[in-house]
């Protein structure tokens, strides 16, 4: 028996034994494993795929497993530790998980070789941030999910060979205005809301092309694309932050703290990508080695 099975049978009899522990794997972590045992034991089971996986694996054992409770990830190399921080965020972002959840997560390097119990509320090491992250219904989870896929491309492979910082404010469009001003002309001005969706494969080119400008990208919940070299004009309480962020996380701590957005950062000094949420750092996932 493989040492991924292996570890994969131990997480199973644990959680048999407290059903209100869930299992959260990557399908691509379990695939060449005969797996149709997990299919069967009845736990709680999330299964964490990759957009590719999604896009282009059409077989019975993944079907199988779509029926499951399930979430979508960026196609990006990440270290194990990421793994888990990007599986979890996004979770909570779905409401699959709760800062309530308890959970096994195993991970691994295309297979299993970890294992990793864990109580989100406790949690101090993958989460700074031990609440429900409530998109409500005015962000969809797919639109988190590109543009953190975005920060990610733009910190691990920069812009014409340069490391670049960026800062993408998500949802509540209206009640950020106030504290919103336009440092140049709003390049996505007058086009028409269905031409400028984040989820037009098209536009990724433009906007990292953008990200070299001074200035937030803001993005409606359903993902249109409002403006981008907006000047943050709110502060912030930054007493719970860590030190040394420098003025783009402060930008993205103070507008989450006057309203319902999201912010996602891309440091350009550390290639580091941070998300906050009501003025709090969420997690902070370091950029691919």
């Amino acid at each position: 028996m493989q040492i991924s099975e292996q570890i994969l049978n131990s997480a199973i009899s644990i959680i048999e034994t407290d059903k209100d522990i869930s299992l959260l794997v990557y399908y691509s972590d379990i695939k060449k494993l005969n797996i149709d045992e997990l299919l069967k034991k009845d736990i709680r089971k999330i299964i964490v795929f990759k957009r590719t996986e999604i896009e282009e694996d059409n077989h019975e054992q993944l079907q199988n497993l779509k029926n499951l409770p399930s979430i979508t990830v960026p196609n990006i190399s990440f270290t194990r530790t990421n793994k888990l921080k990007v599986a979890i965020v996004m979770a909570l972002a779905a409401n699959i998980l709760s800062k309530d959840s308890r959970l096994i997560a195993l991970t691994g390097l295309n297979n299993i070789d970890s294992m990793i119990y864990l109580e989100i509320e406790k949690e101090k090491e993958l989460l700074l941030f031990r609440e429900n992250i409530d998109f409500g219904e005015s962000i969809r989870p797919e639109v988190f999910e590109k543009i953190l896929r975005i920060a990610l491309e733009l910190a691990n492979q920069g812009r014409e060979g340069k490391s670049v910082g960026a800062l993408f404010v998500l949802g509540d469009i209206e009640n950020i205005k106030p504290y919103i001003k336009q440092m140049i002309f709003n390049p996505f001005k007058g086009y028409d809301p269905k031409e400028r969706n984040i989820m037009l494969s098209n536009l990724d080119d433009t906007i990292k092309e953008y990200s070299v400008l001074d200035g937030a990208f803001l993005i409606s919940g359903d993902g249109t694309l409002e403006s981008a070299g907006a000047h943050i004009a709110a502060s912030a309480d930054t007493t719970d932050l860590p030190k040394g962020l420098g003025s783009r996380h402060m930008a993205a701590a103070a507008i989450t703290s006057v309203s319902n957005a999201m912010s996602i950062v891309v440091s350009e000094s550390t290639g580091d990508v941070s998300v906050f949420k009501n003025g709090k750092l969420i997690t902070q996932i370091e950029k691919a080695i």
